[in-house]
């Protein structure tokens, strides 16, 4: 036993303790340092797994905040800006740029943080070796530096580049899969394929462009090193021979050189991703930066319950990239009236429609409803109180119950199946297998052109607006299904201020009045049966279709 003198009552005592913790003991000494050893890794690992994962936290967060701000800045942005920007690219710039910018957020950062402290801890410890030597990888620094910056400007602008090749892959591949029923039927598979290559050839290349600076800049950047270190070790051996450097602070110097300098490499490659952050973060705020063409006006109010009336005053109208659609236009729409516009194609029916819930604004002139302009009411409380019954029903992906009530997302079931019924839809969803809770599948492609209708219709009934814009709603259904939408856009119609765009014959001759548009302008206007007395353009586009081409008197008019 290995004891501890202990004064205890005037008297010397003997306390044993185990030899292998006795205060004195090389063995204590040996368990302590291992004991030390373990909390220090214990530490340093807790510290890395602290800080990777409040990287990938932030990341992630950043991510979450990004997409969302995009998602909100699509859906307000205006109808001029979907029209110029493809589906795809704008899908692109949601998901893969914003990958980008989590990589730079999420441990870029910490890790370039991480490299620069080392290199300010190992260059004042090289300091305190041998200024001389230190001297020397101060001259090489800025060598570094060049080729680190120039690398990094062209890793941007080709990641840019690349970005944009894989956005148009992404858009190439959304198009050619909405439409693969038409590659299909005109047999074009091998076409597209050959497309498709061509597009992702252009995609790879980009990609090796890239590959090049990333492999190109770290090789550089440790040859710069590497002739530094040479340099070092050839003037530290004439520091030796002089007696200007102890030979026993050779080997600490070159050890601390060469973490410092695997930490600059590391700086350098830090730099290169930073850079493809920067470029993902530029192209997402190329969207974020947009403001919509048409938003609320400083001082809009809301629009209270219409009557319906609508009255375009002088309205010239032009996309941003076309010639003028609308030219001058002067027309009166009185509440619950039935008014449809008639005309060939490129007339500016749709035009003259998108004018009304301010999907764009008139170049000249002004869209009054119930006698306040548009521009004057806040967009959400103006277009609350308008339904649209468009060309293409769109159908979200879900059920026939939640594509109903999306018309009123406040509505009861009951009041769902009340609009089904009104629009003629509530039998044939009844005898689904799973009824109101039917998967539509992505854009209704599990129902008929005419089930997607009455549901739209449905939905519409359920919004319960006061002014109705149908455009084209019945130009492609067979027979029977014609007559079920009809029927139910009479009830939908009933009592509304309705615009009817280019509609089929039966629905223009029940209108109250019918517009006829020729390049931008009314040249006619009346009732069917007066129109056709007339003799003029509307006359000749009835003569047109239904007479030359021997369709029956409800086809369809354009």
């Amino acid at each position: 036993m290995i004891g501890v003198d202990a004064a205890a009552g005037g008297r010397v005592a003997k306390l044993p303790f185990p030899p292998l913790i006795a205060f004195r003991s090389p063995y204590w000494s040996m368990i302590l340092l291992l004991v030390l050893m373990l909390v220090a890794y214990l530490i340093v690992c807790s510290c890395h797994y602290g800080a990777t994962y409040i990287g990938h936290d932030l990341g992630q967060r950043v991510v979450a905040t990004l997409r969302r701000r995009i998602f909100d800045r699509l859906q307000r942005l205006s109808m001029s800006f979907h029209d110029s920007w493809r589906t795809g690219e704008l899908m692109s710039r949601a998901t893969q740029d914003v990958t980008l910018v989590q990589r730079f957020v999420g441990l870029q950062l910490a890790e370039s943080v991480s490299a620069m402290a080392t290199v300010v801890v190992g260059a004042a410890t090289l300091l305190k070796f041998s200024w001389q030597l230190t001297l020397l990888g101060v001259i090489f620094g800025p060598v570094v530096s060049i080729v680190v910056r120039k690398a990094g400007v062209r890793m941007r602008r080709s990641v840019g580049a690349l970005q944009g090749k894989v956005a148009d892959l992404s858009a190439r591949l959304q198009e050619r899969l909405l439409s693969i029923r038409v590659v299909q039927s005109f047999a074009r598979e091998d076409y597209e394929i050959e497309q498709f290559d061509r597009v992702n050839r252009d995609t790879v290349r980009a990609y090796m462009r890239v590959a090049r600076v990333d492999a190109a800049q770290p090789a550089i950047v440790q040859f710069v090193s590497a002739v530094g270190l040479v340099s070092g070790l050839g003037i530290a051996g004439w520091l030796l021979l002089v007696g200007a450097l102890a030979g026993s602070a050779l080997l600490p110097f070159f050890y601390a050189a060469q973490r410092v300098g695997s930490q600059v490499t590391r700086l350098g490659r830090l730099h290169l991703n930073i850079q493809q952050g920067l470029a993902g973060a530029g192209r997402v705020f190329e969207i974020l930066d947009r403001e919509p063409d048409v938003r609320d006006e400083p001082g809009a109010v809301e629009l209270p319950p219409v009557g319906g009336r609508i009255a375009l005053r002088g309205v010239s109208f032009r996309y941003p990239t076309g010639e003028i659609v609308l030219r001058n236009m002067n027309v009166e729409i009185a509440p619950g009236e039935v008014v449809a516009l008639a005309g060939p194609s490129g007339a500016g029916k749709t035009s003259l429609a998108n004018l009304i819930p301010r999907f764009y604004d008139p170049g000249e002139g002004c869209v009054d409803i119930d006698g306040r302009d548009v521009r004057s009411v806040t967009l959400r409380s103006l277009r609350s109180q308008i339904g649209l019954v468009p060309q293409e029903t769109m159908l979200f992906g879900g059920t026939i119950y939640d594509n109903i009530r999306y018309g009123r997302l406040e509505a009861t079931r009951e009041e769902v199946i009340a609009s089904a019924r009104a629009a003629n839809a509530h039998d044939f969803i009844v005898e689904l297998p799973d009824g109101y809770d039917t998967e539509v599948g992505e854009r209704g492609v599990k129902l008929s052109g005419g089930q997607r209708q009455r549901i739209a219709i449905a939905r519409a009934l359920l919004k319960d607006p006061r002014i109705l814009i149908l455009d084209e709603a019945t130009s492609s259904l067979d027979t029977e299904s014609e007559a079920l939408v009809q029927e139910a856009l009479e009830r939908l119609m009933k009592g509304r201020t309705t615009l009817v765009i280019a509609h089929r014959l039966s629905t223009i001759r029940n209108a109250d009045r019918i517009l006829v548009l020729s390049d931008g302008r009314i040249v006619e206007e009346g009732r069917h049966d007066e129109l056709l007395a007339l003799g003029g353009v509307y006359a000749r586009l009835y003569e047109h279709q239904y007479r030359l081409l021997d369709v029956p008197s409800e086809g369809a008019l354009e």
